[in-house]
């Protein structure tokens, strides 16, 4: 899979499985570097990267200055073998985490971890969220469908997010108890609670035929 972080996601990447009866492993590519450059193991832990064609960095997207590994960043490529266009510390424009510990599969190549689009990423109370993280939160509860939209806003000239997600209909589950335990969970992934978890019935978000739109930003 490709195209969203969904792939690393174990509960998407479970949900994928159960309904196509199919393993799922996520890969990752850019055409300006190399196409398709990175992909699971069998581990599904990361995404090795093709290291004998390109060097990967992680920065800080403000300051432009390295930061240390595990921690997020802004993902920079240079090309090592390209001749007549060569990409020198390319920003990506995607957030994400390097590993360069071993893998359990065996393969030392450097494993990249990416959480989401630099333009997606809200920053409330000064904690970076992305649309992955508020998936990763909700995904597998068996009281809601996993569908999902985040409402960004202003309220007092402070970044706030507003989250609604679907009842199950085989949940029998009162709305706010729902409500509250999703919000919870959010904090608990993201550092915040948002300013409103809104639970409509399975069917209410509108489904897309390609790419989701898991944000509207009012702001």
């Amino acid at each position: 899979m490709a195209g969203e972080a969904g792939g690393s996601i174990p509960a998407t990447r479970d949900a994928i499985e159960a309904l196509w009866n199919a393993k799922v492993y996520d890969f990752y590519g850019i055409s300006d570097i190399f196409g398709s450059c990175a992909a699971m193991c069998s581990e599904r832990n990361g995404l090795h990267l093709a290291e004998d064609h390109i060097l990967v960095e992680v920065i800080n997207p403000e300051t432009l200055e390295p930061v240390p590994d595990g921690h997020r960043g802004e993902i920079v490529f240079t090309t090592l073998r390209k001749t007549a266009r060569p990409m020198i510390r390319f920003r990506t424009g995607d957030i994400g985490t390097v590993n360069r510990e071993p893998c359990a599969c065996g393969r030392t190549h450097v494993r990249i971890y990416i959480t989401g689009r630099l333009d997606d990423m809200l920053i409330v109370s000064g904690v970076n969220v992305f649309p992955s993280d508020i998936e990763f939160a909700i995904r597998g509860a068996k009281e809601i469908t996993g569908e999902y939209r985040i409402t960004a806003i202003t309220e007092n000239f402070t970044t706030r997010f507003n989250v609604e997600v679907e009842r199950s209909s085989s949940s029998t589950e009162d709305k706010s108890s729902i409500a509250e335990k999703v919000s919870q969970k959010i904090k608990t992934q993201t550092g915040v609670k948002p300013k409103e978890v809104i639970v409509l019935d399975e069917g209410e978000l509108p489904r897309a035929a390609h790419k989701a739109k898991r944000l509207v930003d009012l702001r």
